[in-house]
């Protein structure tokens, strides 16, 4: 059965919907440890984890699509990770 042309590209298209969200989550998170508060990241693994099996499991173009917002991702949470050790919350 043909796959209808609305629904082609639309685990891309959740791909990288949900890769805007923690995007956004990462964003509000890292200016909140720069204001000296703790933010709980449980779940950022498994969330991340999901998006990238999620990725590998797309047809081989639609997949390498997915690399360079991938490695943006990881750029973000490794900057979160810089940011949490510069500004440890204030007790």
């Amino acid at each position: 059965m043909a796959v209808p042309e609305a629904e082609k590209g639309g685990a891309a298209a959740a791909i990288t919907a949900a890769l805007g969200h923690l995007a956004d989550t990462l964003a509000v998170a890292r200016v909140l440890v720069q204001s000296g508060l703790a933010v709980d990241l449980s779940g950022l693994d498994r969330e991340v984890g999901d998006l990238c099996a999620e990725a590998v499991a797309l047809p081989r173009a639609e997949g390498r699509e997915m690399a360079s917002p991938l490695a943006d991702l990881l750029a973000q949470i490794e900057d979160l990770e810089r940011a949490m050790e510069r500004h440890p919350p204030l007790r």
